[in-house]
Order: C-alpha cells, then sequence, then structure tokens
C-alpha cells in the first residue's frame, strides 16, 4: 500500500499541473490591431442596426473556448449588455442582447444593414 503522504504529494502535483494548463490556456491569441478592428466593427454594427444607440462602449475581448474572437460591451452608458462574436472578415457573425437593449431597426430586420 502507497503511503498517504505520497499520495497526497502525487495530489497536489497533478491538481497544480493541471490548474496551470488550464490557466495557460486561456490566453488571448489575438494581436490589438485585430481586437481594435473587431471592436470598431461592433460598435458600427449595433450603431447601425438597432435603434436609439446613443453610445456603445466595449468592456471586454477574448479568445472563446472555440477559438473565436469575442466582444463584450454595454450601450447608453450601461443601459443594456451584449456580447458579440466576430468572423474572420470582421463581420459581427452572431451577437447575444442583454435584457433592455433596444429593438433592432424595422429596415434591418431581414438583411443586416451596411456598416
Amino acid at each position: 500500500m502507497i503511503p498517504f503522504y505520497k499520495r497526497l504529494f502525487f495530489f497536489l502535483t497533478l491538481s497544480v499541473l493541471l490548474g496551470a494548463c488550464g490557466f495557460f490556456s486561456q490566453g488571448n491569441d489575438y494581436d490589438e490591431e485585430t481586437i481594435d478592428k473587431a471592436k470598431k466593427s461592433v460598435e458600427r454594427f449595433i450603431l447601425h442596426n438597432y435603434e436609439e444607440i446613443e453610445s456603445v462602449e466595449i468592456t471586454r475581448s477574448y479568445e472563446s473556448e472555440m477559438g473565436g474572437l469575442n466582444v463584450d460591451g454595454t450601450i447608453n452608458g450601461g443601459e443594456a449588455e451584449f456580447s458579440a462574436g466576430i468572423e474572420n472578415d470582421f463581420s459581427v457573425g452572431s451577437i447575444g442582447l442583454g435584457e433592455g437593449f433596444p429593438e433592432i431597426k424595422k429596415a434591418c430586420l431581414v438583411e443586416t444593414c451596411d456598416y
């Protein structure tokens, strides 16, 4: 039978290694130029496609678990939140809207308005 202290040492070592792997895999692999382009694209998309948008504030940009670039933010001084997934051509591929987010413009219902 393996002594308790050896099992404890093994468990602690394994935990540290797994934790370090998870920590370092959360890194952002996008350069500042790419992130800036994505932020500008999201701002333009929201301003052109939704009603009553006075301001767009980007609060976070990060690499999703699937490796895509995501941008989170708020509109109108924190009135409502959003999260947008960015495509390779910097278009908005998906967008999640928080409670209280303004309605999409009628002209943009069928086809995304240019931005």
